[in-house]
């Protein structure tokens, strides 16, 4: 089971959050609560958590403050922000920060629980290292790389750059400057990364700025342009190209979409 942590300062929101989920249907665990991010840091210290879901506006220490914290000394803690205030500044700083994903009110009065959790677990899955979901072919060799299975470290580099990618999905991202950030040169991290992820570099970083868009895109009423500047993109013209080649629609079309669904829900 997976273990979670909620932070939220209303007792009654917090309590009633906890009591409606179907945790367990999707392997999750609520295992701690607290009223504020510096109880939840206390916390922390002693108790193992794989997932910390947090409000954004508390008294002590804020969600933000307590995402910053949790990033810094905690980097295998998922984090996803629980927010009554559809303040799209603070979730835009949120997801900057790497939190996996949102859940507003609104959503949890019109959504069914168990598709809220099964998205969360779902992003949780993506994000785990890929050396530890894939199954590896035989390496490479060069500069005297040692034959067969990757080692360890050359995982540990490749499943940093995928942290990159995520922690800054907004920012210019180029093969060569992330190579020297894991310290790989840059054609032999080519290969690596293409061979453990199952995609290229760019290919990856063009189907993860796509996966932000289209949530943004479902979820607020944001202009494109804001959208395609959140997912890595200032330029909307090359950014309406780059989401059609992967959804098979323009964003607009694909928002359009996704009302229609979501106005025949019960």
């Amino acid at each position: 089971m997976m273990k979670v942590l909620v932070v939220d300062d209303d007792h009654l929101v917090r309590k009633g959050f906890i009591s409606m989920m179907p945790w367990s249907d999707y392997g999750l665990e609520v295992v701690g609560e607290a009223g504020n991010g510096r109880k939840a840091l206390e916390f922390l210290e002693h108790t193992q958590v794989d997932l910390l879901i947090t409000d954004l506006a508390m008294p002590v220490m804020s969600g933000l403050d307590l995402m910053r914290a949790v990033k810094e000394r905690y980097r295998d803690v998922a984090m996803v922000v629980l927010t009554f205030h559809q303040d799209f500044e603070f979730i835009q700083e949120a997801l900057r920060l790497g939190a996996l994903d949102y859940i507003t009110k609104v959503e949890l009065e019109h959504e069914h629980m168990g598709e809220v959790l099964k998205r969360i677990v779902g992003k949780m899955k993506e994000l785990a290292p890929a050396a530890d979901r894939l199954e590896l072919p035989g390496a490479l060799k060069e500069d005297g790389e040692e034959e067969g299975p990757y080692s360890a470290e050359v995982k540990a580099c490749v499943t940093k750059a995928v942290q990159i990618i995520h922690e800054e999905l907004q920012e210019e991202l180029h093969l060569p400057d992330v190579a020297r950030r894991v310290n790989m040169s840059r054609s032999y991290f080519s290969r690596c990364f293409r061979d453990i992820v199952g995609k290229t570099f760019n290919d990856y970083i063009r189907e993860m700025r796509v996966n932000r868009a289209k949530e943004l895109l479902a979820r607020t009423e944001k202009t494109i342009g804001w959208i395609a500047t959140q997912s890595g993109y200032p330029n909307e013209k090359y950014f309406g190209k780059v989401f059609r080649d992967i959804a098979g629609v323009l964003p607009s079309e694909f928002r359009k979409m996704e009302h229609e669904v979501a106005n025949r829900l019960p």
